[in-house]
């Protein structure tokens, strides 16, 4: 009787071990480590696809170690997330979600530091305040930025003919608080001026009695007439009166 309860425990406790053993071999099957450079890769791949630049021009930099991810499960899926209004430039984190069959498993939060590549215009040589620039006074250059840039001139079209506000040094970047538009008509000086009303146009010379930009109304006094009048920049010199 006691050989019987001997082998039956004995059954009993392989069954149990086989069991446990199977188990142990299950769960390690269902185990997964995310590597942390999977997920920087995850998280690279959503910005340059979310971002406004060119992929070109932009770096993507983490400055913190992105430890390994420790899951349970077989198929396992990723959403990465941004935050509110994310502009794609400078220091910012970014959620790893992830999901088994569309169960939510685990998150992990990782820092990035997004750089972006930029024309910007400086100065070849000294220039002086109210100087005219001219196209061999700028060239372009590309600088790195990681905040978005306040008033940058990309072009070297939107500065040549400006007026410098300030004094600038060579090699300054010029930005759109330094300059200021020439009037193309200055206060004190002669413009022409034309009438036009269907097809009739009159042409007449006024003294201007302030500065105009192109598009601007302003004041000019009629030579002939003596009279003051409103008239609408149209060119250097050069303004038409609208009925």
């Amino acid at each position: 009787m006691s050989g019987k309860i001997y082998k039956t425990a004995f059954l009993i406790a392989g069954v149990v071990s086989l069991f446990l053993f199977n188990g142990h071999l299950l769960c390690a099957a269902s185990a997964a480590v995310i590597k942390g450079e999977t997920i920087k890769t995850h998280v690279r791949t959503y910005i340059e696809n979310n971002m406004p630049w060119p992929k070109s021009v932009v770096r993507v930099e983490f400055p913190a170690r992105v430890s390994d991810l420790k899951l349970t499960g077989k198929k396992i899926t990723y959403r990465v997330m941004s935050r509110r209004n994310e502009n794609f430039i400078g220091d910012s984190s970014f959620t790893v979600k992830c999901y088994e069959n569309g169960v939510f498993l685990k998150g992990k939060t990782v820092r990035a530091r997004i750089e972006v590549l930029m024309d910007v215009v400086v100065s070849t040589k000294s220039l002086h305040r109210n100087a005219r620039i001219n196209r061999d006074d700028v060239r372009l250059v590309k600088s790195w930025f990681n905040r978005l840039p306040s008033n940058v001139i990309s072009s070297l079209d939107a500065v040549v003919g400006m007026k410098l506000r300030t004094n600038v040094k060579p090699n300054t970047e010029i930005n759109g608080n330094m300059v200021r538009s020439i009037p193309m008509i200055k206060r004190g000086k002669p413009v022409r001026i034309f009438f036009e009303n269907g097809p009739m146009r009159i042409t007449t010379i006024g003294v201007s009695e302030q500065d105009g930009m192109y598009g601007e109304l302003i004041k000019v006094r009629n030579v002939s007439s003596k009279k003051v009048i409103y008239v609408r920049v149209t060119g250097n010199s050069l303004a038409t009166v609208e009925f």
